[in-house]
């Protein structure tokens, strides 16, 4: 076989995975359980990952002593958080678990970050990024406006961002 030939399998292989990539994380977006959480922005920008918003929801700290299910995590250990709504339709955590629920229940996925009394745990939802105009105006929506967190659940408890909403207005990111 050729080099040529072989930089081309390995090029046409990576170009595949990322198309895959793409079209997974779409499908999720499109087919995946919406559900809202409120979230407190705090607005830092990185030289290498851009304008983001970094974000904490209600599901980032929680206390196993208030929740039911296991409550014996170590840092690093996946979590599997079953979450329901509230009567102000905020969804909050009402279980843990170190196994995928079975039930019919809306779980979310996540890795404990930090354990000891109260956990804090990651989701991969934690950054929402924007381009320069629209980070600086949501920096100064900030202190007097309403934000919440636009995700889809995938069946396996996966999130992703669809968007956010300001004032109950949403805003809904597009890949295409």
């Amino acid at each position: 076989m050729k080099p040529a030939f072989g930089i081309f399998l390995i090029a046409t292989a990576m170009s595949a995975f990322l198309i895959y990539m793409v079209v997974h994380h779409e499908n999720q977006r499109r087919d995946g359980q919406e559900i809202i959480l409120s979230m407190e922005p705090i607005d830092p920008r990185s030289l290498f990952r851009g304008h983001y918003v970094r974000v904490q929801t209600p599901l980032s700290l929680l206390e196993p002593k208030n929740l039911q299910g296991d409550n014996s995590f170590e840092r690093g250990q996946i979590i599997y958080v079953t979450i329901e709504p509230n009567q102000n339709g905020n969804w909050e955590a009402v279980s843990l678990s170190h196994q995928r629920p079975t039930s019919s229940q809306t779980f979310i996925k996540g890795r404990v970050k930090r354990a000891h009394k109260r956990l804090r745990v990651v989701y991969n939802i934690e950054s929402y990024f924007a381009d320069k105009v629209s980070a600086k105006l949501l920096e100064k929506q900030l202190a007097d406006h309403e934000m919440r967190l636009i995700i889809a659940l995938g069946k396996d408890g996966n999130a992703v961002i669809k968007g956010i909403q300001i004032d109950g207005e949403r805003q809904m990111d597009r890949l295409w």
